[in-house]
């Protein structure tokens, strides 16, 4: 078992990460499907896990013998609870037994440890198996979340209204600048006219498709500071919008648009041949493309898988 799962960072791509007995962990900003809830996770330096937004749906417990009880859940394997997150050290170790990330989740006044998601729930018992073979982690156990479910809001404390006094001072507002957009995207004819040639050198294209007369390529930087993750024993560009618009601008096309996602899916290539499915990928204008066939609007800064049409 590949302890590769989760992105790094990289400088070149090679056959010798499979072979790497340290662990780097990536730099999360990306959105996890749960249930089609989208969490917000976030990971402030590679010596941290990242951390699960306190909103993301982490279910019930199954315990023993319990089977699931939706048809379509989505699981977790909990690792445990502790006053601060999982050390990357331990982490580390845990990565050799599972097939998917290791998270933290901040709740009241601890770190829940969670594994996963899965959608199946067969690979989550495998896992489960092989965690509880590390020492530490007898008791984990695997989470069920029934799709349709109700979520639990996060609890939001009331904050004590501050007593008049003369001698306060009105507070300050801090104005905070808002973020730069994104140039609109460039219709098909201009990003062909204008766009520059790409160093073959630093991009390769891993797949290809034609679907309805558009062209559809996902691209890899082979030799960049991107991050990247592990899915079908390869990795796999994670990049925000700007850095996504950008690698389709200089390979001469776009994002996809919601249309041209949909059929992109409708036409099961991607099954076939093996796309990356773990993560939404880049859509126009700031949509998340998911695999399900949802679109949402998103923030700029999360890390997405990227796929480029003419």
């Amino acid at each position: 078992m590949d302890i590769n799962m989760a992105a790094k960072p990289k400088q070149t791509f090679c056959k010798c990460w499979t072979l790497v007995a340290a662990l780097a962990l990536p730099l999360f900003s990306a959105p996890i499907l749960a249930d089609e809830f989208l969490c917000d996770a976030t990971q402030a330096s590679t010596n941290e896990l990242p951390l699960l937004d306190k909103t993301c749906p982490v279910g019930q417990g199954l315990w023993g013998k319990s089977q699931p009880r939706g048809q379509e859940s989505t699981f977790w394997i909990q690792c445990g609870v502790f006053s601060q997150p999982l050390p990357v050290a331990k982490a580390k170790k845990l990565y050799q037994h599972i097939s998917t990330d290791v998270w933290a989740k901040p709740e009241d006044k601890a770190y829940r440890c969670l594994i996963g998601p899965y959608q199946d729930f067969s690979q989550a018992k495998q896992d489960l198996a092989r965690v509880k073979t590390e020492p530490g982690y007898k008791e984990a156990f695997i989470r069920e979340v029934v799709k349709g479910a109700p979520l639990k809001k996060a609890a939001v404390k009331p904050q004590p209204k501050p007593k008049p006094s003369s001698k306060t001072k009105p507070q300050a507002t801090t104005v905070i600048p808002a973020p730069v957009m994104a140039q609109p995207e460039p219709i098909a004819s201009e990003v062909v006219a204008d766009a520059p040639q790409p160093n073959q050198s630093d991009v390769a294209i891993r797949l290809t498709a034609s679907v309805s007369g558009v062209e559809y390529k996902v691209p890899y930087s082979m030799f960049s500071n991107d991050q990247f993750y592990m899915e079908h024993n390869l990795p796999w560009n994670r990049l925000d919008y700007e850095g996504a618009y950008k690698t389709c601008y200089r390979l001469g096309m776009r994002l996809a648009s919601s249309e041209e996602w949909q059929a992109l899916l409708d036409s099961d290539v991607m099954k076939q041949d093996n796309w990356p499915m773990h993560l939404p990928y880049w859509g126009a204008e700031k949509t998340g493309l998911f695999t399900s066939g949802k679109v949402n609007q998103l923030k700029g800064t999360s890390l997405l898988n990227v796929v480029c049409v003419k």
